[in-house]
């Protein structure tokens, strides 16, 4: 078993702020999977900090000048320490058990 430490920068956008910092939440799982080896199997998150938040709006109007509407999006960008917990699967030895079938059980696909 490894243990690594890890600083993730990570971003998201969305709708709402609660979809922008899902997305970028979501984020951390892949981002651990591309920096360790082997496989991750506790990500433990040991600090987060918001590194910048801005909400964008603007107005749309139907044909140019019917119907105005305030639309919004959000963009997050966070800073996320973990320790991560993996296992290499290379460095562990697999013996091989290797089955014989007879000519019948193998006609009649038992196994």
């Amino acid at each position: 078993m490894n243990q690594s430490r890890h600083t993730l920068r990570l971003s998201g956008s969305g709708p709402t702020r609660d979809k922008a910092f899902a997305t970028a939440i979501g984020q951390v799982q892949a981002e651990v999977g591309k920096r360790t080896d082997g496989v991750a199997f506790r990500v433990e998150p040991l600090d987060l900090d918001v590194v910048s938040a801005v909400e964008h709006r603007w107005t749309e109007r139907f044909l140019g000048f019917l119907f105005p509407r305030t639309r919004r999006r959000f963009e997050i960008t966070l800073r996320v320490d973990v320790q991560v917990a993996s296992l290499d699967l290379d460095a562990l030895d697999f013996p091989v058990r290797e089955e014989r079938l007879t000519p019948l059980q193998h006609a009649l696909r038992l196994r």
